[in-house]
């Protein structure tokens, strides 16, 4: 019965700990990165913005969106030009179902040319009280070291789509 004791104590520690997260999220994470990223996107003009995905209440997310621009690939046919999309990449903040928050890029992708989903990667998870300037300031960083990546390198994409005519 003891160890029952020490369970159910630990157990009431770890709710109590996600309502905290929770209540940290709503009152100082979500509008600091509201008002932090929109001022990183007026101050440095890029093709981005910053948004909110309020949808689902308590799995909420802040983000870093790149927009959609042309890709310079433009697919041809007697019959019609289009002109293939690049899908822009985003940082996101998102709060996971335990309140902490999950920060993760989601790669660009030319829309119609792979049929994988976007490459995701996860860069940290962080208690919701860690999201300051400087902290925010290296996630945004290295949210941009791997857009340059991506358009610089010279990669071997696989699984691009074949138009058969």
């Amino acid at each position: 019965m003891e160890q029952l004791g020490k369970l159910t104590e630990h157990y009431t520690t770890v709710l109590q700990k996600v309502k905290a997260r929770r209540a940290a999220w709503q009152q100082t994470a979500k509008p600091f990165l509201v008002k932090y990223l929109g001022e990183v996107t007026a101050r440095f003009p890029l093709n981005w913005k910053a948004g909110a995905n309020e949808m689902m209440q308590g799995l909420e997310a802040v983000y870093l969106l790149f927009d959609h621009e042309p890709s310079g690939i433009v697919e041809q046919s007697p019959f019609s030009v289009v002109q293939k999309m690049k899908i822009g990449g985003f940082l996101s903040f998102s709060q996971t179902r335990n309140g902490q928050i999950v920060v993760w890029i989601s790669f660009p992708f030319i829309d119609g040319m792979t049929e994988e989903k976007p490459k995701n990667e996860t860069l940290e998870t962080v208690e919701p009280e860690e999201l300051d300037g400087p902290a925010v300031d290296r996630f945004i960083g290295k949210f941009l070291e791997e857009m340059i990546q991506w358009e610089e390198d010279s990669r071997g994409e696989i699984g691009f789509i074949r138009h058969r005519d």
